[in-house]
């Protein structure tokens, strides 16, 4: 009888998890505790009086931490094994990876060096995994700008250096630059490119950039970035099963994963087009209410299409080619997030700004909550629920027109029309449960995502999880082009 190979990659991540007991000596001794708790029980009892004729005997001077054992302390990682089983094969296609079942391994690592106000940080992570054209090299063959849509197998993704006073705080170098205060869906989060190799299991490429952080009042900061270089998402194969299917004489520019279009290239900023330039005001705790705004100068996070005219086959002749170009815009953000009893509520709102009409202009907002269920919860034998909604909609004001351009961002923005929940069951702090779900409402467009998902400590440091991931919809809708890819997911992590 034979096995299947989703079954024997199951049984050596059961054997890892159950070889785990090595790992022990990444936990915190107990004694360790004790010894912390009768210092304490020291410090707070009276010295005992000083018996005649007894000498003083001196104490040695407490040992100073050196820079090795600086590194040691400040070491972190996590290693995640992940098995994935998709439940029908990949759409018909030349060249298509068309096994269902995959794994890979994922170590990620940080560490610090500090020097009075200075602190040099690194962290990243290597990782391999058995899917096809995905994986190339290290990060080391493009260092400061990464233009291979493949994972790097070992990526350097933090590398700044960091300068604080008790006011301010500066840094320079490699690191991930976020924005927004809504929960599941942040449309002014548009400087943090991603690794979309697996969309549903993406990964920070962090950006580099010299950055201030002031705080110019109690619970006011007043945050400055410059942005050299433009670091552009990395997308699935051509060959993968996330670009969808492609139907007979499909050429539409189907968001971040079309491969509509054979004779597309892409044409990437050169110069100080590369550059962006952000600023935000964020205050904390203004009458019971979180508050930002922020703006942003630089190149468009999603592209658009531009045609030209280029020589064609024969002599004298011409053909179009389409173009996927990035574009410089503005970004005008602002939201807010307060809390009333049991609820959470919060909301943001962009206003994308297109240079020479390049790109539509438009709005893109969200608004949602969150409410815990504590007494209720108890009721169903559970510790906490939960709940989590949001609403986001996109306003075009302005629609591209520019002599060349084709096509506008619109199919690659997200949240033009979405609901969006999450809904979390905490049994004990060992078990739990989530519910994800996405519906793109829009009549067109319509399509739904759904994510079910245990989770389980095994250990102290080392937790387990199983998931289901369901898709489907309308063709052209970005969940509709995955519903052959529905997955169970089986994932071990480690940190330490």
């Amino acid at each position: 009888m034979r096995i299947s190979p989703f079954l024997k990659s199951l049984a050596l991540l059961l054997v890892v998890c159950l070889l785990s007991p090595p790992f022990i000596w990444g936990q915190t001794d107990y004694r360790f505790q004790e010894d912390d708790l009768l210092k304490e029980m020291d410090k707070a009892a009276p010295a005992p009086p000083e018996q005649k004729g007894q000498e003083k005997v001196p104490q040695a001077p407490a040992k100073q931490p050196t820079a090795l054992s600086k590194l040691v302390d400040d070491f972190h990682g996590s290693l995640r094994l992940r098995g994935v089983q998709y439940w029908q094969n990949p759409p018909e296609r030349e060249g298509a990876d068309t096994r269902n079942t995959f794994g890979e391994t994922l170590f990620k690592f940080s560490d610090k060096i500090s020097y009075k106000n200075f602190a040099l940080n690194v962290g990243g992570w290597v990782e391999y995994g058995n899917q096809e054209n995905t994986y190339s090299g290290t990060s080391f063959s493009e260092f400061w700008q990464d233009m291979d849509r493949r994972r790097r197998i070992v990526d350097v993704s933090d590398l700044y250096l960091n300068y604080s006073r008790d006011t301010f705080n500066f840094l320079i170098g490699k690191k991930t630059l976020t924005n927004g205060m809504s929960t599941l869906y942040l449309p002014s989060d548009r400087m943090r490119p991603q690794d979309l190799n697996d969309p549903m299991d993406v990964k920070d490429l962090n950006i580099w950039q010299a950055r201030m952080d002031f705080d110019i009042a109690e619970a006011t900061t007043l945050t400055a970035a410059f942005l050299p270089i433009y670091q552009p998402q990395k997308t699935p194969s051509e060959t993968s099963r996330w670009m969808g299917e492609k139907k007979q004489g499909d050429s539409t520019e189907f968001d971040l994963y079309d491969a509509g279009n054979a004779n597309m290239r892409e044409d990437y900023p050169q110069g100080d087009a590369n550059f962006g330039y952000f600023a935000r005001f964020k205050k904390k705790g203004f009458h019971g209410w979180d508050l930002f705004a922020s703006f942003y100068h630089g190149p468009n996070p999603f592209y658009v299409i531009r045609e030209e005219q280029v020589p064609g086959p024969t002599p004298g002749s011409t053909q179009p080619q389409r173009i996927k170009e990035v574009v410089t815009v503005d970004d005008y953000a602002a939201g807010f997030s307060t809390t009333y009893e049991s609820w959470e509520f919060h909301g943001e709102v962009v206003y994308n700004f297109s240079y020479d009409r390049k790109d539509d202009d438009y709005f893109n907002y969200v608004g949602g909550f969150t409410y815990t269920f504590d007494d209720f919860a108890k009721k169903l034998w559970l510790e906490k629920i939960e709940f989590t909604a949001e609403y986001a909609n996109e306003i075009i004001t302005r629609v591209q027109n520019a002599a060349n351009f084709v096509s506008s961002s619109k199919k690659s923005r997200l949240g033009r029309n979405d609901i969006l929940s999450r809904i979390n069951f905490e049994y004990n702090n060992k078990l739990s449960f989530q519910f994800v779900c996405n519906f793109q409402v829009d009549q067109i467009d319509y399509g739904r995502f759904q994510r079910l998902e245990a989770k389980y400590k095994l250990r102290d440091g080392l937790i387990s999880k199983l998931a289901g991931e369901f898709f489907g919809g309308q063709n052209d809708s970005t969940y509709g082009r995955w519903q052959k890819n529905d997955r169970l997911i089986l994932e071990f992590e480690y940190s330490f």
